[in-house]
């Protein structure tokens, strides 16, 4: 489960709720959701970490297109070079990070 003021996320099994809404997900081992709020937009992020894929959300439990990505961490979202497009940073492989842009 992960929490702010106005949003609450839960992951129950292979089922991610979101502000009430639900998506189902393969099976798999997930981590718990991050929720992220970046220019007044929500993101919500679980990572299956037996394959190793990360799944991205809105708040209306309505997953990002090109998604799951393949990842070897949870993912960090932020916008690293302040041009308003938002990055996903995680580990890759052994010793590489992966940046991928949410256009």
């Amino acid at each position: 489960m992960d929490a702010t003021i106005k949003t609450l996320s839960l992951m129950n099994d292979n089922e991610l709720t979101i502000k009430g809404n639900k998506a189902s997900l393969d099976l798999g081992v997930y981590t718990k959701p991050r929720i992220f709020y970046i220019y007044d937009k929500i993101y919500v992020s679980v990572t299956d970490i037996q394959t190793q894929r990360t799944y991205l959300f809105d708040s209306s439990a309505v997953p990002f297109p090109n998604f799951p990505v393949y990842v070897a961490s949870p993912i960090d979202l932020s916008d690293i070079d302040n041009n308003r497009s938002i990055e996903i940073a995680a580990k890759f492989e052994e010793n590489s990070l992966i940046v991928h842009t949410i256009n």
